[in-house]
């Protein structure tokens, strides 16, 4: 299952330890190669999962981390009245630095604030990035609330805060099912990040780390005490096992072999400690650089 995107993985470390800057992969480098298990106390099921590294980066999380980002936001879109997904894009760059991303999402405050957006009641708004040999390409999803957007309008003013005479903009309908998929993706896909020339992977992880790819502004702004406390109700639910038992038991490698060894009567050996390896349950909160406000 995970066979593909830790080929990404192994891509990006290698690009990276080629160019002596393997300290930016940070915890990637062990991430998916530990294995624990849990065992549930009522029907004994086993499952196996590995450890995360949660790094925005790395191919073998973003599937997840985007999931669960959509899953989080999911709520917000249910407080979005007249929902419109509003691409924003800007020229190519050569040179993608923490300033330049930080002007962009400067710009689109603005343009928030502008007479073209009065329209608009509240909605959040995310970051993708690309590099298809023809520089870097930063753009903007957003889904607004709003009953209705100038297109021209929006164009220019948009083309205007970034120097430009207008700028390619697009509005879809939200009456789609994929509109909260582009909204919610992540910042760059595995696939991609690791197609990228060493020196490219070196500068993306370094532009963004500690950005926020995600922001929410007007009407929902103010409902954020409410978000926060909708996704404290999910945290605390306990994953339960398809017996509807919700009590487990973590094991290492080494415990589960020595509790099979025990079972069969081929070892005479104590057991080993117990593990310390708490449960990974989903976190569908954002990390430092991935919070929405």
């Amino acid at each position: 299952m995970w066979e593909r995107e830790i080929v990404f993985k192994e891509s990006i470390l290698a690009k990276l330890r080629g160019i002596g800057k393997s300290h930016l992969a940070g915890k990637m480098d062990e991430c998916h190669q530990i294995e624990t298990f849990k065992r549930c106390t009522g029907c004994q099921k086993l499952s196996k999962f590995f450890n995360r590294c949660e790094l925005f980066f790395c191919p073998v999380c973003a599937p997840r981390l985007s999931r669960e980002r959509k899953k989080a936001i999911e709520w917000w879109t249910k407080q979005v009245q007249q929902p419109k997904h509003l691409v924003l894009t800007v020229r190519n760059t050569s040179d993608l630095t923490q300033e330049y991303v930080k002007f962009l999402k400067g710009q689109l405050a603005k343009l928030r604030r502008s007479k073209v957006f009065r329209a608009v009641k509240g909605g959040f708004y995310s970051m993708e990035v690309t590099n298809e040999g023809r520089g870097w390409h930063v753009h903007f999803h957003l889904l607004i609330d709003a009953p209705w957007l100038c297109m021209p309008d929006v164009s220019e003013a948009w083309g205007r805060l970034n120097g430009q005479d207008f700028a390619i903009v697009k509005i879809k309908d939200c009456r789609g099912a994929d509109y909260l998929k582009e909204v919610t993706k992540y910042a760059v896909k595995g696939s991609e990040l690791a197609s990228w020339k060493p020196q490219d992977i070196a500068t993306f992880i370094q532009t963004f780390a500690g950005v926020r790819f995600f922001g929410v502004f007007g009407s929902l702004y103010g409902k954020r005490t409410e978000w926060r406390e909708w996704i404290k109700s999910i945290q605390d639910i306990k994953p339960v096992c398809t017996c509807g038992c919700d009590q487990w038991r973590i094991l290492s490698p080494s415990e589960l072999l020595w509790e099979e060894e025990t079972k069969a009567g081929i070892t005479g050996q104590p057991p080993p400690k117990p593990s310390q390896i708490p449960i990974q349950q989903p976190d569908l909160s954002f990390d430092s650089s991935q919070s929405l406000f």
